[in-house]
């Protein structure tokens, strides 16, 4: 056997073991997983888009065992119930603030926040200042921004996800997502992306579905423009903290630029530091770095 056989089949042990927990949403159930003590104010961890709660479990084998962690499945992804009719991204911040007055009702929130989820939470610690006590943003800086004159074929391509939704991604093999997620994210070692592969998918008749709703790969008539998230960022008051991957392109494609350095200018206050040898995927490829980051402003921040 070769040495890349033996990688392939390399599989992730989690080292601690969480405990999923049920919620009441908005609208139906929310899945949370939960690491380290009960307690009255935890640090919320926040996933991205076709993602879910559990894939957080790479990040926090490398964080303190006493810091209290709590990882929701957003409707339509995880564990989390899906909703009859559509998903609209403000309804994010809605379920977060609804969430937020059930498991930390009477002090600020500490937020990490992935890509969309990072997103979301840093929208939330403008619109709900008081709500937050500190925030770790892991690139979510929104979507690219829309010229005006692709309007109408962006809502065009609504109309025809309503006739013809989008079905649930499957895969023959497990492995074949394996590779992919390999394939499009360097960094990502072998046994996180099995680890991801699993995490994100069900085991169907003739193979594996993924987890997430497949409305949520629908196109979305709502855009909010980068002038509406520089208002919300300006409204921070928490102290926050940017993450991105030194070989990522998420960056270059939303905000044009290499490095999201720039952002000082409409996040007041932000620290912003870069994770080497990683890209957008940076707490699944480089868990320990980025826990290393995490712990750092903590600290700071206590």
């Amino acid at each position: 056997m070769s040495a890349a056989d033996v990688e392939v089949r390399e599989v992730y042990a989690p080292r601690r073991v969480a405990e999923r927990l049920e919620l009441s949403g908005r609208e139906g159930n929310i899945s949370v997983l939960r690491w380290g003590p009960a307690d009255s104010s935890p640090i919320v961890l926040l996933h991205g888009w076709m993602d879910c709660g559990a894939a957080w479990q790479l990040l926090v084998d490398r964080l303190p065992d006493e810091w209290p962690l709590l990882a929701i499945d957003w409707p339509g992804y995880g564990q989390s119930g899906r909703h009859e009719a559509h998903y609209w991204f403000p309804e994010h911040l809605a379920e977060l603030d609804w969430l937020l007055e059930q498991v930390s009702p009477q002090s600020p929130a500490r937020l990490i926040g992935h890509s969309m989820g990072g997103t979301v939470a840093s929208m939330y610690a403008g619109v709900r200042p008081e709500r937050v006590r500190w925030l770790i943003n892991m690139e979510g800086y929104g979507m690219p921004e829309l010229p005006p004159a692709e309007l109408p074929g962006l809502i065009a391509g609504w109309l025809d996800n309503l006739r013809n939704p989008p079905a649930a991604r499957r895969y023959a093999d497990l492995e074949e997502l394996v590779i992919a997620l390999k394939r499009a994210n360097g960094w990502l070692p072998m046994a996180h992306a099995r680890f991801l592969a699993e995490v994100w998918t069900r085991k169907v008749e003739g193979g594996h579905e993924m987890l997430a709703d497949p409305r949520q790969q629908m196109r979305s008539p709502i855009r909010y423009g980068r002038a509406d998230l520089e208002a919300c960022w300006a409204r921070i008051r928490a102290p926050q903290l940017l993450l991105y991957g030194q070989e990522s392109a998420h960056a270059r494609r939303v905000l044009n630029t290499d490095a999201p350095t720039r952002l000082r200018e409409s996040m007041p206050g932000v620290a912003i530091e870069s994770i080497p040898q990683a890209g957008h995927l940076m707490p699944y490829e480089q868990p320990s770095q980025v826990a290393r980051a995490i712990m750092r402003f903590a600290a700071l921040h206590a």
